[in-house]
């Protein structure tokens, strides 16, 4: 019962979420089945406190105390429930667009032969439309959707329709070009080689959507033309709010993706933009996802304002957007986030004492980046004992998860150099040499700037 389809969406509702599944199931226009109900309730009730308690046997008897066990049954039980579930999740959907409510309304009332109430409904539904802030590839499609109607009506009640076909067409034809800009710059943010963008009408070119992915896709796609990035960062600062808010936060993370990949080329100026990026999606709210924030949105926001020199900034970032990360990776990323701030001003003593007392779990990046952290305080500070010992914990750190997807071998020959200095300590100006000298041609090595700093 663990792994069915039925716990990984149940699991997945919040404590709104399962009231209103709760009324819907005691609804008789969708259900009329009190054993799913019961199941419901055992779920409800057990899941989150007694997770153990969650199996199938025991389910059962809470829903047919004087029945003896059938599986069979037990599963036919679990897929009306799971049909339910669907069908909720999918009316929630629905009623969670007020656009497309009205649309299927206008539908329903043009099928009916309802003149008068289309007419009321369907100037509802495209005044709701246009009162809306958002003029994105929905809102076009939308808008496509519902003059299809009108024309379907007129269509049916007049000989000649008098909606013009060329609004329809505007429309659609918006719809399609953002769609197709959308995606290209999806393939040109995930690698450097794109395609051509394709030309679109030209009397789509200024509209505020179009005028962002443009030039945002001539950026992705040809990094070199910085001019492009700065002109969609602009427009996407001022006018972004024309677009919901997953797609909005897509434009911001390939925007975000286009300084990356500046800054792993050497042109640390983009730190400052990726920064202003990081900065205005938080207070905005666009760089959240379902009311939270992510870890790694959470770090690289950290990771940029340190490198900045923004230590205030992060300071109080660090405080203001803590309840925003999930609950289960909360106190884990604010911890470690923390001992890099401290970390970096520095602070070694504060940053040594949290990272020796926290516990990152499986979180592989995370436990590497803290461990050479604290490889690092240990070895300026000369705490050389420690140092020997941690060095082998840390190896066999590296060797327990070696089938993880991180790349070990840059962190084996950083344990293997940093042996090596130690081992030859005072070292000499021959081995020094030789050790620059591999540090700076080598392929796969942690902390290469560190340790060029180290040997001189």
């Amino acid at each position: 019962m663990r792994n069915s389809a039925l716990l990984q969406i149940f699991t997945a509702l919040d404590k709104k979420g399962r009231r209103d599944l709760r009324k819907w199931l005691h609804s008789p226009l969708f259900n009329q089945r009190e054993d799913v109900v019961l199941l419901f309730d055992f779920l409800d009730r057990n899941l989150d406190q007694y997770p153990a308690q969650v199996q199938k046997p025991l389910a059962w008897q809470a829903v047919y105390p004087a029945k003896a066990y059938d599986d069979t049954r037990m599963n036919l039980l679990m897929s009306w429930l799971l049909r339910q579930l669907r069908d909720f999740l999918a009316w929630r959907e629905w009623r969670s667009e007020e656009t497309a409510a009205g649309l299927h309304l206008c539908r329903a009332l043009r099928r009916a032969g309802l003149d008068v109430p289309f007419e009321r409904a369907w100037a509802d539904a495209h005044e709701a439309l246009e009162t809306a802030p958002f003029r994105d590839e929905q809102y076009h499609f939308q808008q496509y959707l519902l003059y299809r109607e009108k024309y379907e009506q007129e269509a049916r009640v007049r000989r000649t329709p008098e909606v013009p076909p060329v609004e329809m067409s505007r429309h659609f034809d918006a719809a399609v070009r953002l769609n197709h800009l959308r995606f290209e710059c999806t393939n040109a943010g995930s690698s450097i080689a794109g395609r051509p963008a394709a030309r679109g009408a030209e009397h789509l070119g200024q509209h505020p959507g179009i005028r962002i992915y443009e030039p945002l896709l001539r950026a992705l796609q040809h990094p070199a033309d910085e001019a492009s990035f700065y002109q969609a960062k602009d427009l996407l600062l001022t006018q972004g709010m024309a677009f919901r808010d997953s797609e909005r936060r897509d434009l911001y993370l390939l925007a975000l993706n286009f300084c990356i990949r500046k800054i792993n080329t050497g042109q640390r100026a983009f730190m400052w933009e990726a920064f202003i990026l990081y900065r205005e999606g938080l207070e905005n709210r666009t760089l959240f996802e379902n009311g939270f924030l992510s870890r790694f949105t959470y770090k690289n926001a950290v990771t940029a304002g340190l490198w900045l020199g923004e230590f205030e900034w992060v300071q109080q970032f660090l405080d203001d957007y803590k309840p925003f990360l999930h609950p289960r990776e909360r106190h884990q990323a604010y911890l470690y986030n923390l001992a890099v701030y401290y970390f970096r001003l520095p602070d070694y003593d504060r940053a040594m004492d949290l990272l020796r007392d926290a516990d990152f779990g499986d979180d592989v990046p995370t436990n590497l980046d803290a461990r050479s952290m604290l490889l690092r305080i240990y070895y300026e500070r000369g705490y050389l004992d420690a140092l020997e010992s941690f060095l082998d914990s840390f190896q066999a750190y590296l060797r327990r998860n070696r089938s993880t997807s991180f790349q070990p071998d840059n962190y084996t020959n950083l344990l293997r150099i940093v042996r090596q200095i130690l081992r030859a300590s005072p070292i000499t100006p021959d081995l020094r040499r030789t050790l620059r000298e591999e540090v700076e041609t080598s392929t796969a090595l942690a902390e290469r700037a560190w340790l060029l700093e180290q040997l001189g």
